[in-house]
């Protein structure tokens, strides 16, 4: 269907300006944003910095309180058993004042998901431009499978926002019974503490590279396919840290009906690898009616 539209958006040019390059097969690849990823970045460690705000105002402060009734003294571990009310009421008290991670994750997924679909579009129809001459601006809508993979990625994106502060509490109460059992001391807890916060901010960054990679693997996917280019080549990002099965890949062309075992481009975590539009030309001279 979209190679029909796509028939006439080429056959309104002018002949001259028709598949202009016309020995040539590969496309530039589309490749992820690294401005997106930034920005994503930016956004979710924001919400890290205002997890880890809460939690020392609120939770290391109560913790100092009652560090005579858990920290072990001489190496003993006092008997005393530690109130868990207080604890409680404190870890409500951070949820409350995060509240609003639902409207955030919302937000913050819709405008991620809508750079990278930009930025697909803009650098798809830039490379098409300049390697064969047509303008496939007047085909690109946002319905059938590209609204698919807008709709898959926003859900994917809102589900891991949440799951930050969710997996972040959940990491803190683990620690703090078990090693206020332990009878650690509180500069000991406050440093595992601050640990927690390190390995959060690590997850966030993961999140960002690692979905902006994806979306624009399933953007990609979904605008080509539309577009009637059912091949692609797979390139690797050409560094010491491509997986070997991804390297085994590379330069080679798959279908995108016919997935290699490893998936397509961008489907492993944290996968840098693209896939660059691979044209028929004969075949589209044929069907375009050139």
């Amino acid at each position: 269907m979209a190679i029909i539209e796509l028939r006439h958006v080429v056959r309104a040019m002018p002949h001259g300006a028709r598949l202009r390059k016309r020995r040539g097969r590969l496309l530039k690849p589309v490749k992820p944003s690294h401005k997106v990823e930034l920005w994503y970045k930016q956004q979710l460690l924001a919400v890290v910095a205002k997890l880890r705000k809460i939690v020392r105002e609120e939770l290391l402060p109560e913790l100092k309180r009652m560090e005579p009734l858990y920290a072990a003294s001489d190496g003993i571990t006092r008997d005393a058993k530690v109130p868990r009310r207080p604890l409680e009421s404190t870890f409500q008290r951070m949820g409350q004042r995060i509240g609003g991670i639902e409207q955030t994750a919302n937000r913050l997924a819709a405008l991620a998901v809508q750079r990278s679909a930009d930025t697909v579009d803009d650098r798809l129809k830039a490379a098409i431009k300049s390697s064969v001459g047509v303008d496939i601006s007047p085909v690109l809508t946002q319905s059938g499978p590209i609204l698919d993979a807008l709709r898959a990625a926003t859900k994917d994106n809102i589900d891991l926002i949440k799951s930050i502060p969710e997996q972040y509490f959940e990491k803190l109460g683990d620690a703090v019974g078990k090693n206020m059992e332990r009878g650690m001391r509180f500069e000991d807890l406050a440093k595992e503490i601050e640990r927690i916060g390190d390995v959060t901010e690590s997850r966030a960054k993961l999140i960002a590279r690692d979905q902006t990679s994806k979306m624009n693997g399933a953007f990609n996917q979904a605008r080509q396919t539309s577009l009637g280019i059912d091949k692609y080549q797979w390139q690797t990002s050409g560094d010491e840290r491509v997986r070997p099965e991804h390297d085994a890949n590379d330069g080679d062309v798959f279908r995108w009906d016919s997935p290699p075992a490893t998936g397509h481009p961008g489907h492993d975590v944290n996968c840098r690898c693209v896939a660059i539009p691979y044209f028929d030309l004969d075949k589209e001279e044929e069907l375009l009616g050139l």
